[in-house]
């Protein structure tokens, strides 16, 4: 995944790159289809599960019982 993320940015990076050298016009234009891009991309990556919150144990007791149930 991390490499997704690399050669994600570095695209964007490019089609910003591009279109600042275009104008300023362009540059807006890149600007909003990134937006578009990364919106879709992460949406796209979601499965619908949100977070998963994994319970602390409090004590020391609450550690020991984990790892023998383990």
């Amino acid at each position: 995944m991390r490499l997704s993320v690399i050669l994600l940015c570095a695209a964007l990076c490019g089609v910003l790159g591009g279109a600042a050298i275009i104008g300023l016009p362009a540059l807006g234009a890149a600007v909003i289809f990134d937006s578009l891009c990364v919106g879709w991309w992460a949406l796209a990556r979601d499965d619908g599960t949100g977070p998963q919150v994994q319970q602390v144990p409090q004590t020391l007791h609450d550690v020991i019982e984990r790892a023998r149930a383990s």
